[in-house]
């Protein structure tokens, strides 16, 4: 096998940690989450499609688990999801904290909206603390289960300001170790999505292709990326 033919040892996957979040407008809000678990307590953490809600779930997962809570996180959008939501225990096997990251996407499925409403009510029976993040407002066909969400209060995750998606591109272009080429940042700024997740998975493609291709990290690579995201 000839040296251009070698594998290259593409880098680790991102961490998502607080560390590496972009805070931009959300102090309060971020404030809030790091100072649970308080037992019992149930939160709801909405903002727009790719706004950075799963980021903050699984570094609040990590935190929870560094600090020696037994912590259950659900990805509502797995095909799982309901059997993870409601599965056979006892109430030994009951979380401290539970997150439940994209509950929309449980909306109008029947045996999906069942379980958690059950999961729900077993965790409200242990004293779990709850995260749940959502984007936009569910309308569940099960009324009970709206009821027992709208319990939960609300936290609202404020989009990113232009100064923030600058220092966004700065965060990821450490994470992904990228060196970007001439006029990149600004291109991005200009043309690149706005939202956090987009952006994050913008960059993950240019960096992909920019070591697979042993491509510098550029403008027309990065048009290129656009065209196909």
């Amino acid at each position: 096998m000839s040296r251009s033919q070698l594998p290259l040892a593409l880098a680790p996957p991102r961490r998502l940690r607080f560390s590496n979040f972009v805070i931009g407008s959300n102090k309060p809000l971020i404030a809030t989450l790091r100072l649970c678990p308080g037992e019992g307590e149930w939160y709801v953490l909405s903002g727009p499609a790719g706004s950075g809600k799963t980021h903050l779930a699984l570094a609040l997962e990590q935190e929870w688990r560094e600090q020696g809570q037994r912590v259950r996180y659900i990805p509502a959008g797995a095909a799982s999801a309901a059997v993870l939501l409601d599965p056979p225990g006892t109430p030994d096997s009951m979380p401290d904290c539970a997150i439940v990251d994209g509950l929309e996407r449980l909306v109008g499925q029947p045996e999906a909206e069942r379980a958690l409403f059950n999961a729900l009510n077993r965790w409200r029976a242990a004293r779990s603390t709850v995260l749940m993040t959502l984007s936009g407002v569910p309308e569940f066909d099960l009324p009970d289960l709206a009821s027992r969400v709208g319990q939960a209060a609300r936290l609202t995750l404020r989009p990113l300001e232009d100064q923030h998606l600058d220092a966004l591109l700065d965060q990821l272009f450490e994470d992904f170790q990228l060196v970007p080429g001439r006029g990149l940042k600004d291109y991005l700024l200009r043309h690149g999505p706005r939202a956090p997740a987009r952006l994050t998975g913008l960059l993950d493609r240019i960096n992909r292709r920019a070591q697979a291709e042993r491509r510098v990290a550029s403008v027309p690579l990065a048009r290129e990326c656009l065209e196909n995201l």
